[in-house]
């Protein structure tokens, strides 16, 4: 073992969020906040997650994992789901990670939903951040031509889909967010990974939201394949890969 590892809790809007640390034996100076995906949690799918900060912790990288209200081990059941609940939770648990072990540097890694929500803590906290990687992020939810609504059924005031359920008003709402129109105000280095044949969220989100970025420390990796989640060794193994190298370069 190289590094301390535990699970705890913390507050955000009166509720315990269930969260998970990864501390270096060796001390560390960064740190990443990890922001998971709709439906998803602090582990991920295929254990992404947990692969990822194992790795940026054997590097000397701190980790801080968490799920928002309605995932994971947190409170409240899926169904009373809002994306502000997502926004709030992610906004105190930066403000947590800032406060309490006081980094250097502060690296966010977004999953999906969850690269969404770093661009957005990226315009109102970039002034403490050092950089963000955005993997197959969704950054808006509702794509011109592609209403997921009519992939759902709707049972009176929810849409169903797979195992989950979540209020019409609370997906109408959702839908109304778009990152891509925040680019020009992202002033910290950047990493997207997306592949190709992701059936989720289009990989063009991620090639557009890349060319309309000002800044220049920026990189676009598109793979080949490994779907929403890079749910294949090589994807897998591929990304783990190049967020370690992105944020030791810019610990230094």
């Amino acid at each position: 073992m190289t590094c301390f590892e535990k699970p705890f809790t913390f507050s955000s809007a009166g509720y315990e969020l269930s969260a998970f640390i990864h501390i270096p034996f060796t001390g560390f100076s960064s740190m990443v906040l990890m922001l998971h995906g709709f439906t998803g949690n602090k582990v991920e799918a295929n254990r992404l997650f947990v692969d990822i900060a194992r790795a940026l912790c054997k590097a000397e990288v701190a980790v801080f994992r968490f799920d928002y209200r309605c995932h994971g081990d947190s409170p409240l059941d899926f169904e009373e789901f809002r994306f502000e609940y997502a926004l709030e939770d992610a906004e105190n648990a930066l403000k947590y990670v800032l406060n309490n072990f006081n980094p250097k540097k502060v690296f966010l890694i977004g999953l999906s939903m969850g690269g969404h929500i770093a661009v957005r803590l990226a315009t109102s906290y970039g002034e403490k951040l050092s950089g963000a990687v955005l993997l197959a992020p969704g950054l808006r939810f509702r794509e011109p031509g592609r209403d997921i609504r009519k992939m759902m059924q709707r049972v009176d005031n929810y849409y169903i889909f797979g195992s989950f359920r979540i209020r019409v008003d609370a997906l109408e709402d959702m839908g109304k967010y778009n990152a891509i129109e925040l680019a020009d105000k992202i002033s910290i280095p950047t990493l997207i990974i997306h592949a190709k044949d992701d059936q989720v969220v289009p990989y063009t989100q991620s090639t557009e939201f890349f060319e309309k970025l000002k800044i220049q420390d920026k990189k676009l990796i598109l793979l080949d394949e490994g779907g929403h989640v890079f749910s294949t060794y090589t994807s897998k193994t591929r990304v783990i890969t190049e967020i370690v190298n992105w944020i030791k370069e810019r610990s230094k």
